[in-house]
């Protein structure tokens, strides 16, 4: 059932990618000879009056095979793609990509209607650090945060954003005993990770959110998983030590050099563990790269559902496209600056199979929301500037713009050479990356 729905959702994309390229060259008068999904042998074939619609048998993508595409079929027709003027190109070539992201934009509007999950922290103070802004203020482990700069905190990332934008001070409110308390804290310069592993300035007073010590994800092949640690189990002292909150507990295992001994709490009862440690490169605050231990958890995060009538969900369905478009451009980023190692970024069709079987255990909108973000992954991957991409077709017909005729049949040619060797490199990395990431915890199921 699994590469059932894998096969549909890229099927799915395939044509409203394609299908884009198809209504645009209807639309300047192009001859549309054929309408694929899927590469190889035909499975299935429909003659239209002018396009032939096919099922191939190799579903990993598609395409649309438009008259006179190429020099050594080119007539002079004025149905034919090259003899139409570069601006009608570059629309039947953007059409694609722009399909993908109306697509996802629709997506996106169906699952803000019937329900967005997100994830929340609490605005409860967990640690107050010493000497920090905060401290000198008076604000105390178990404040909750109920305003900040005049607008109201509801979750802890609210009480973030507020602070990281605020050079001077900032000013909140917190409930304490039942009695709402009102501080002016100065703000201090410093710097977070992004997702991605990048700096970035923010301001900040010195506090972090009060996190339960409760284990909420299991890293596969790590050895929390191998001891029989459980989702929801709570810990209560690791080495001896009594923890109350996330943190306390993981600074405790980062700075361990041998295996953990931990009281976890399950179903009320209480019993001991004793967990091996496993060592990965870590960067920390200051930027500075070093080796910690993990024993391959992570925390329990609250979630709730926010449905958006019909309007509001048509502005949601836009602010995702664009936040998904900035996170998979930022991530672009990484990998060319290095911040990001291209092996642990790229992810192709074992990998999306991977990613596909598991959000299908989630239900549908998760399935739904996955699918919307490969559509704007697919858009941007197809606007890259490379020979066979859309953008570098993009690029093409801009330079023939500037010099007022087409490409010698010499550079097109070396081109489209270099686009095949490309394609076919980063089709043996993709493959090869993904064997070895995802290989083994597909066909450890299978067989």
């Amino acid at each position: 059932m699994s590469f059932i729905i894998f096969i549909i959702i890229l099927s799915i994309l395939v044509v409203a990618h394609e299908f884009g390229h198809y209504l645009a060259a209807k639309r300047n008068k192009v001859k549309v000879e054929k309408f694929a999904i899927g590469f190889g042998p035909a499975l299935f074939t429909r003659k239209g009056k002018e396009t032939d619609f096919v099922i191939c048998l190799f579903p990993l993508g598609g395409y649309v095979k438009l008259a006179g595409d190429n020099r050594l079929e080119l007539k002079g027709k004025d149905y034919e793609f090259l003899s139409k003027p570069v601006s009608a190109k570059i629309e039947i070539v953007f059409a694609g990509p722009l399909f993908n992201y109306v697509f996802a934009f629709v997506l996106f509007w169906l699952v803000a209607m019937f329900g967005m999950t997100y994830k929340y922290v609490d605005p409860v103070v967990g640690i107050v650090k010493a000497d920090s802004p905060a401290q000198k203020a008076g604000i105390l482990k178990g404040d909750e945060i109920i305003e900040a700069n005049g607008k109201p905190v509801k979750v802890w990332d609210d009480f973030d954003k507020r602070v990281y934008k605020s050079s001077t001070k900032v000013e909140l409110k917190v409930k304490r005993d039942n009695k709402v308390i009102t501080f002016d804290v100065p703000t201090v310069k410093g710097q977070i990770f992004d997702e991605f592993g990048a700096k970035r300035k923010v301001y900040s007073i010195g506090i972090s959110a009060y996190i339960p010590p409760v284990v909420g994800i299991l890293i596969e092949n790590f050895p929390a998983q191998k001891a029989g640690i459980q989702k929801g189990d709570k810990i209560i002292s690791v080495n001896g030590t009594k923890v109350n909150q996330w943190e306390d507990m993981t600074n405790i295992i980062h700075n361990s050099k041998g295996p953990i001994a931990l009281v976890i709490e399950r179903n009320n009862k209480t019993f001991s563990i004793t967990v091996p440690t496993k060592q990965q490169e870590v960067i920390d605050e200051a930027g500075i790269r070093k080796e910690i231990s993990f024993i391959g958890i992570d925390r329990f995060i609250k979630t709730k559902v926010v449905k958006y009538n019909f309007f509001e969900a048509f502005v949601k369905g836009f602010e995702e496209v664009y936040r998904v478009s900035s996170i998979t451009i930022r991530g672009f980023g990484a990998i060319i600056f290095r911040i990001l190692p291209l092996k642990d970024a790229v992810t192709g069709p074992l990998g999306i199979y991977k990613i596909t079987a598991d959000t299908a255990k989630l239900g549908l909108l998760p399935l739904i929301t996955f699918m919307a973000i490969l559509s704007v992954s697919l858009a941007i991957v197809n606007l890259i500037p490379l020979p066979l991409f859309d953008g570098g077709h993009i690029l093409t017909f801009l330079v023939e713009k500037i010099r007022k005729k087409p490409l010698s049949e010499k550079t097109d040619n070396l081109l489209t050479r270099i686009g095949f060797a490309i394609i076919a490199l980063i089709i043996v990395f993709v493959f090869y990356n993904d064997i070895v990431r995802f290989g083994p915890k597909i066909w450890g199921k299978w067989f």
